[in-house]
């Protein structure tokens, strides 16, 4: 039995769309999936790309300060309370944001060295929920701290 022309175009067409989306997932995987190598070899926004395949597979609470600097390396800002990775400018559908706010990984330390939370903050506004709240005017020269209780 012979297939007809439009039968063809179809059968064509839906191993065309397979191939897509098989390749498309496997170039996405590629480019979201967290490793230490692409963390700290990171340009730009590199990070956001792959932090939350990190923030999926990892517990951090638990974690001592060691074991998350051997994990993503040494951080852009380090307190006795908290770890801050750079992360890059937030993006939109349109791009870059414009008003100037920048995202954080932030790891909270407890008192014996120990992560307690991490969270992905924005330099500018942070959730009520957050552990974390950001002083000063500027978000190029905030400070991040833990939040009071």
């Amino acid at each position: 039995m012979e297939l007809k022309t439009r039968d063809k175009i179809i059968v064509i067409v839906l191993v065309i769309v397979a191939l897509a989306v098989f390749f498309g997932g496997r170039y996405r995987d590629n480019h979201t999936h967290f490793t230490t190598e692409k963390w700290v070899s990171a340009v730009g926004n590199d990070r956001q790309k792959i932090v939350q395949n990190l923030l999926d597979r990892t517990v951090f609470p638990g974690m001592t300060e060691a074991e998350v600097k051997e994990l993503l390396g040494e951080p852009e800002e380090e307190a006795d309370t908290f770890l801050t990775y750079y992360l890059g400018i937030p993006q939109g559908i349109f791009g870059t944001s414009v008003d100037g706010e920048k995202e954080y990984l932030l790891i909270s330390l407890d008192e014996d060295g120990k992560a307690t939370a991490a969270e992905v903050m924005t330099g500018k506004i942070l959730p009520k929920e957050s552990k974390f709240r950001i002083i000063g005017e500027n978000t190029d020269d905030a400070v991040v701290h833990p939040a009071e209780q």
